[in-house]
């Protein structure tokens, strides 16, 4: 079996950092997996935490040559992930590909019961934050939609005035004026792909044109008096202008 060094540094300015990382590596290696194979050193320079380990050029190579059984050695889990919630992920895929691995800064094997021990922990503490960011997540867009502040793009016959938390949406008079029209061909009897070729000269005004879908979820909002919602979505306490 094979064992490889892993190690990354953000920045040009953090070059020495790799002869460190790669120290501490190849010693943990020859002292205590001196039976596997040392198959070199992987390492990312210049490339920002905040890429997966395995969307980086070479953690992209690493995952390409590791092998049921194999090991893979990095100094600190910081250097490997950028988050416990993504390093769970990883380590994840990982042990189902039955790949060992080794973060010195944590004492973490998992080739080892305890090792694998401490990585299920791991795994179940970054699920439970996974569950509380969602939730903080669905109690921020419910207060958002409280206060009448948009949560996403602006639905059909609304237009999103303003930056960020001071962002509201205000009725876009131009694109309603437009979905009446569409109303207006829909309610003669006509198939929505006769609309679209109909309309295929008009532009709404964020510069896109009808499209079969498109037309059928503005015929739709129009019906439902221009909710602040997208068509098909209804949110709770959302009216019509």
């Amino acid at each position: 079996m094979a064992v490889y060094g892993y190690g990354r540094h953000s920045t040009d300015k953090q070059g020495l950092t790799e002869e460190a990382q790669r120290t501490k590596v190849e010693s943990y290696i020859a002292s205590h997996l001196p039976e596997q194979t040392y198959r070199g050193w992987v390492y990312d320079s210049a490339t920002s935490g905040a890429r997966p380990m395995f969307e980086r050029p070479n953690g992209r190579q690493l995952l390409a040559l590791l092998q049921p059984g194999d090991h893979v050695v990095w100094a600190k889990l910081d250097r490997a992930f950028r988050s416990v919630i993504d390093g769970a992920s990883t380590l994840a895929m990982l042990a189902a590909r039955s790949v060992y691995v080794h973060s010195l800064d944590l004492g973490l094997d998992t080739s080892t019961a305890v090792g694998r021990c401490i990585c299920t922990v791991m795994l179940a503490f970054a699920e439970l934050e996974r569950s509380y960011a969602s939730q903080r997540t669905k109690e921020a867009l419910r207060v958002k939609r409280d206060a009448g502040k948009p949560t996403c793009s602006p639905p059909i016959g609304w237009r999103k005035v303003g930056k960020k938390k001071d962002s509201y949406f205000t009725p876009d008079m131009e694109e309603r004026q437009q979905v009446a029209h569409l109303a207006d061909l829909r309610d003669t009897g006509m198939a929505y792909e006769t609309i679209q070729r109909e309309v295929r000269n008009l532009r709404r005004p964020n510069g896109k044109r009808w499209n079969k879908n498109s037309i059928r979820l503005a015929v739709m909002a129009f019906l439902r008096g221009f909710p602040k919602s997208h068509a098909g979505r209804e949110q709770p306490g959302e009216g019509a202008a």
